[in-house]
């Protein structure tokens, strides 16, 4: 007879501890029957490349698709203008986060591009490798603008401010003092402290972020097959932003090669690939390659922080105090925004340790750089 005892696993259904838990879906993926959105085939599908800026900061002149459209295969090319008129722009903030600010953001650059490797146009044609060669031949006059990259000198005194609209370039500044932290850093045995640096990096998934989209203009639909970890969201997100009714609006996430949380946001490149499937008027697929993905995935984890310990005589941690500061790129990404990181990094980092006196600031800052989120567990 089997023991259904407290100690019994029987006992714990929903606990995976001691337990071996096998991926029910990994006999159907070794075997290689995975359905990937990359593998789909569709009738009639287009392919889009996009132009993307050479500069970190610059302002969009003419854009001449004169030569580009001559290339064979080539269906059309589009402006940031061109989406701007069908596609509502988005604001990557949230109500319950308070004084967090963004500027609005379009499916591609209107009058500047804000990173190096932002979209300004974007190229259709019957095959990908066509497209890339109509993208090659679009002309774009770029005034060069400069750039502003460092956090701290973001925040300085007569540094460019990237959206003059906001005022500064400080997107979000959170500060937590609790106990009596100079106290504690006064009555210490000992004082340990140093300053610490975070590189930018970002997940490098298997499969890229990969969508098709296809418009059916007799009844307003619209049917997205992506690789995403949100299809719920993004149903809402695309219904919302491109106008069509949320009933009218499906997103199939088949298997999803990697996600590691670079695949549940908003990607711009994306809207505007759903946006293309409007006006042309036939399925449009877009796949972000290797250096595209470096490019335009989202990063994480730049941070810059200078951080204080005060101990006493046993070794035991009487006070906490850090500043931390990380550039975002030049706009807060939509929806989840990317000041959760810098929270997470505020409310997390004395949570394992027994002390009640911790004074912390992290602060988020515009940049010309491309933009950062949530990654993986910070």
């Amino acid at each position: 007879m089997t023991d259904i005892g407290d100690d019994s696993v029987l006992a714990r259904p929903n606990s995976y501890i001691g337990r071996s838990v096998p991926r029910p879906d990994a006999p159907r993926l070794l075997r290689g029957r995975g359905k990937f959105t990359d593998d789909l085939k569709f009738a009639r599908l287009a392919h889009v490349a996009f132009v993307r800026s050479p500069y970190a900061h610059a302002r969009i002149g003419a854009i001449d698709a004169a030569a580009a459209l001559a290339v064979p295969g080539v269906i059309a090319v589009y402006t940031g203008a061109d989406l701007a008129a069908i596609c509502e722009p988005w604001v990557g903030t949230l109500t319950h986060i308070k004084g967090l600010k963004s500027a609005p953001q379009y499916p591609m650059a209107v009058d500047r591009a804000c990173w190096q490797g932002e979209a300004v146009a974007a190229v259709i044609a019957e095959s990908r490798a066509e497209a890339e060669d109509g993208v090659e031949r679009v002309s774009v006059d770029y005034e060069e603008l400069v750039p502003v990259v460092d956090p701290d000198a973001a925040l300085a005194p007569g540094a460019p401010v990237i959206h003059p609209d906001l005022g500064d370039n400080l997107a979000y500044e959170l500060v937590h003092d609790s106990g009596d932290v100079d106290a504690a850093f006064a009555a210490a045995a000992v004082v340990v402290e140093d300053s610490f640096e975070f590189a930018r990096h970002t997940g490098v998934t298997l499969e890229p972020r990969v969508l098709v989209a296809e418009h059916d203009a007799d009844d307003n639909t619209l049917t997205i097959h992506i690789s995403h970890q949100a299809p719920h969201m993004m149903q809402h997100i695309f219904a919302r932003h491109l106008g069509v009714p949320e009933s009218n609006v499906r997103v199939i996430c088949r298997n999803v090669g990697g996600g590691f949380g670079i695949k549940v946001h908003t990607y711009p490149d994306e809207m505007a690939t759903a946006a293309l499937a409007m006006l042309v008027g036939r399925p449009v697929k877009f796949t972000a390659d290797r250096m595209e993905s470096f490019s335009s995935d989202i990063h994480a984890r730049a941070w810059q922080i200078d951080a204080k310990l005060a101990l006493d005589a046993d070794g035991a941690i009487t006070a906490m105090e850090f500043d931390g500061i990380s550039g975002i790129g030049p706009y807060s990404v939509y929806p989840r925004t990317s000041s959760v990181e810098a929270r997470m990094i505020l409310f997390f980092a004395g949570a394992p340790y027994r002390y009640t006196n911790y004074c912390a600031r992290v602060r988020v800052v515009f940049q010309n750089k491309n933009v950062m989120c949530q990654y993986r567990s910070v």
